[in-house]
């Protein structure tokens, strides 16, 4: 929850935003500044979409038109695919009043900005009240159903300023994000996208990848992959479920910056494969070292200490989940990730749940108390 003195509707803040696009990030966003006191309008050039959108509750209005929605709105921030977000934004100015902040949420920046930067310009809209953002969340789930308010709690959301950037447009924007618990970081469009091939989208590629070649594993040698697939597996896959759809036009639109990550990845591949056909276990070791230094620098950490997987045995009845998530918030333990595991039986599956590793044992006693066992997930095999 947000704390009472984060609204928009402090000091220098915007209380009338319009968000154009209502699936995940774009719902996402409509409820997140309806959480902290603005009144959101919505709308989505999909009726079905719009219907679902209106009974998640994601915004005060959901209307079928975008001149409707913005037209008195102080903010406008356009969810939809990069590949028309210079349209609808430029379609955004001429319906919202002239004074209103412009934003997207595209994760491609070095086009889009100076092409909706050149349509306000023509058209006498002071493209300064355009920033360019990027918000560094998201999930491999899809649509408003999916939307979830706190999503950019915590999160890190790119600004793409200009030299043509008015710097209120900057400021309140910038406020207005940090009311919803973002972390806002200041990027050239162009180094945004640098950025985001190594950091976004060759994980994207890799867990396809990785996927697809369990995928072929498992046609070959049957569906016992499956039962051997560890957290590891889970976690660096996860993503790979992502619309394909999206991710085609994100990986076209950033193609250069995307093959030079690949080419980069392909390099380390290829010297792993050479270490390991040419018994060169001095280079091997150098490079898995060099990665695990870099992991530790590169990754930021939330928490002061390393955190543990719990797996909870479950039976398939109602409250079963509730009953362990409840005596873990009772005990005062906080839940970072959780995820199902169901047994092929049906009948049973298994709860994980990620915490601080110094809860292990008060964990663990907690959920005793409660009739349910738990153990800590073993890490992957060498």
């Amino acid at each position: 929850m947000m704390a009472d003195d984060a609204r928009v509707d402090g000091p220098g803040g915007l209380r009338r935003v319009a968000v154009v696009g209502a699936g995940l990030v774009g719902g996402s966003v409509a409820g997140a500044f309806r959480a902290v006191g603005a009144s959101v309008t919505l709308t989505d050039r999909d009726a079905d979409v719009r219907r679902r959108a209106a009974a998640a509750g994601l915004a005060d209005r959901v209307v079928d038109g975008l001149e409707e929605a913005v037209r008195d709105a102080e903010l406008v921030v356009v969810a939809v695919p990069a590949n028309v977000a210079a349209a609808v934004l430029h379609e955004a100015a001429r319906s919202a009043p002239l004074t209103a902040v412009l934003t997207d949420v595209a994760s491609l920046k070095g086009e889009l900005v100076p092409t909706v930067e050149a349509l306000l310009e023509r058209d006498a809209l002071d493209p300064g009240r355009f920033v360019g953002g990027h918000p560094m969340a998201g999930s491999e789930r899809s649509g408003p159903e999916a939307a979830d308010p706190s999503l950019f709690q915590g999160a890190t959301w790119v600004l793409t300023p200009t030299n043509r950037t008015d710097h209120t447009a900057m400021t309140v924007l910038s406020a207005v994000l940090r009311a919803i618990g973002a972390r806002v970081l200041a990027l050239e469009p162009d180094l945004h996208d640098q950025l985001v091939a190594v950091t976004s989208h060759l994980p994207q590629v890799a867990a396809s990848a990785l996927a697809d070649v369990a995928a072929e594993t498992a046609g070959r040698l049957g569906e016992a992959v499956l039962a051997v697939a560890g957290g590891g597996f889970r976690d660096t896959t996860r993503i790979a479920a992502s619309d394909p759809d999206l991710w085609v036009g994100i990986l076209r639109g950033n193609r250069d910056a995307v093959v030079g990550a690949i080419d980069a990845l392909r390099s380390r591949l290829d010297a792993v494969r050479d270490a390991l056909t040419g018994d060169d276990d001095t280079e091997l070791r150098a490079l898995l070292d060099r990665a695990s230094t870099a992991r530790r620098g590169l990754v930021r950490h939330d928490a002061d200490h390393e955190t543990v997987d719990l797996v909870v045995a479950l039976d398939d009845r109602p409250g079963a989940l509730a009953t362990a998530t409840k005596a873990l918030g009772e005990a005062g333990i906080n839940v970072s990730d959780l995820s199902m595991r169901h047994a092929s039986a049906g009948d049973r599956g298994a709860l994980l749940v990620r915490i601080d590793a110094t809860a292990e044992a008060r964990a663990i006693s907690a959920l005793a108390g409660v009739d349910l066992a738990a153990h800590v997930e073993p890490g992957e095999a060498p």
